[in-house]
């Protein structure tokens, strides 16, 4: 179990987050005829965890769902923060699309581990910059 953030606001962004990895994990090892959840929760994962950074930064972030927005954006803030760029860039078309049918004929052929991994790395990226890894 990890330490709580201690602005409230913070820590239920992580929260949300650390809720979508656990459901993208478990539909993930339920195979490819869950793609889409795991999809769209990895994202929300990701975007959720970098909101919480953001608020933790002492900033407001923007309403968008677009991940390459909020990586600069937090790159605006710390300029020592460019290690999301490469995990955004594989999540940054679930934010919407699998939450409607043909979503796949859009993103193409989607790897659910590589997925899973990158809004893993999100996460624990932010858990470790806010010095609130797991014990």
């Amino acid at each position: 179990m990890r330490p709580s953030h201690p602005d409230p606001e913070v820590e239920s962004y992580l929260k949300k987050a650390e809720r979508d990895l656990a459901t993208a994990s478990r539909m993930s090892e339920s195979g490819s005829d869950f793609a889409d959840i795991v999809c769209f929760h990895a994202e929300q994962c990701a975007e959720k965890s970098l909101k919480g950074l953001i608020l933790a930064l002492g900033e407001t972030p923007p309403r968008s769902h677009d991940l390459v927005l909020l990586q600069k954006n937090l790159r605006e803030i710390d300029d020592t923060i460019d290690y999301f760029e490469t995990n955004c860039l594989v999540l940054a078309d679930y934010a919407v699309s699998p939450r409607y049918p043909g979503w796949e004929d859009l993103v193409g052929i989607v790897d659910l581990m590589e997925i899973r991994k990158a809004a893993e790395a999100i996460l624990s990226r932010v858990l470790a910059r806010l010095g609130l890894e797991s014990k």
